[in-house]
């Protein structure tokens, strides 16, 4: 199940150092594209709830302080987090396929599981 931050130290835990992967949902009650991603990323969510990957969920408009650190300008925008490094940022609704493609991919990097770690065995 996705989480929704409601304050700074838990977006602070997230983006420490050993905050883990994370795919951080920029969102607002009045987006359209908001709405229709939601329940692909609360479905994602759910179906990965047993890898070490973080589903969260911040609301623009109940939380804009939450958003201003990264400068979120357009929602939705997601941010593919691992260890307080921003990886990836999407902004868009991304359909269902595209975003597990996405959490794969963050979960691969969040392993060592990269090209270079085939290439070189580590």
């Amino acid at each position: 199940m996705a989480e929704d931050f409601k304050n700074l130290s838990e977006l602070e835990s997230l983006m420490s150092e050993d905050g883990g992967a994370a795919i951080i949902d920029f969102w607002s009650p009045s987006c359209g594209p908001c709405k229709a991603m939601a329940p692909a990323f609360e479905a994602l969510s759910d179906e990965l709830a047993d890898e070490p990957i973080r589903f969260v969920r911040i609301n623009t408009a109940a939380q804009a302080q939450l958003a201003q650190p990264f400068k979120i300008h357009s929602v939705p925008t997601l941010l593919f987090v691992h260890n307080g490094e921003i990886l990836d940022v999407r902004v868009g609704a991304l359909p269902g396929p595209a975003l597990a493609k996405k959490a794969q991919w963050l979960l691969r990097k969040s392993r060592g599981e990269g090209f270079f770690s085939k290439l070189f065995g580590g």
